[in-house]
């Protein structure tokens, strides 16, 4: 039996609408919560780091200033090598004599050698490869730190550099035994520059 047009268009089953604005509500209800209690949580491990820049080479070394403003910047530089951390400001690699200093220039000598009583840092030194966080004498960073300080109590800024595949567990040390130590303020103004070659 074949059916009237008119016939059909009532037997066909009506559209239903469907609404989805009370759900949408409580996502965004639920996304707006946990970005508003999410920030509270990330304040505990804030460090005030500055990203490496383009800029002229000459003004980034400060030989545009005057020098008596050259003077009084210490522009402390910390490198965390393979063969171990070197510590520099204006006026050369701190903490050597003449004959370290003449023997850095060629490629040797860190300011804090690795640790060698470990087979794992002998064998890291040994292939030139980045060596693991316990092969750094963060102590010694520290003890050389603070004698930097009590010469410049004014200068807060520091520069840290690292060789490539240096993992990122030794750079964040390095700028938490260079910031603080026993409640007294170092050198909490890091700069992460580019690796000096």
């Amino acid at each position: 039996m074949v059916q009237k047009p008119s016939e059909r268009s009532k037997s066909a089953t009506e559209a239903v609408d469907l609404d989805i604005v009370p759900y949408m509500d409580i996502v965004f209800s639920l996304v707006a919560f946990i970005l508003f209690t999410s920030t509270g949580l990330l304040q505990i491990g804030v460090i005030n780091v500055n990203a490496p820049r383009y800029q002229d080479p000459l003004a980034a070394a400060g030989m545009n200033k005057t020098p008596e403003e050259q003077k009084k910047q210490l522009n402390l530089t910390v490198g965390i090598t393979y063969k171990g951390i070197f510590i520099a400001g204006v006026g050369g690699v701190l903490g050597q004599t003449e004959e370290e200093e003449q023997a850095q220039e060629k490629g040797a000598a860190p300011t804090i050698p690795l640790k060698t009583d470990d087979p794992a840092c002998r064998d890291a030194l040994a292939k030139n490869i980045p060596p693991p966080l316990s092969c750094y004498d963060m102590i010694k960073l520290t003890q050389e730190v603070v004698k930097i300080k009590n010469e410049f109590p004014d200068e807060t800024r520091i520069f840290i550099y690292a060789q490539p595949d240096i993992p990122y567990e030794v750079l964040v040390k390095v700028m938490d035994f260079t910031r603080q130590v026993e409640g007294r303020n170092l050198f909490y103004d890091v700069v992460l520059v580019p690796e000096i070659s």
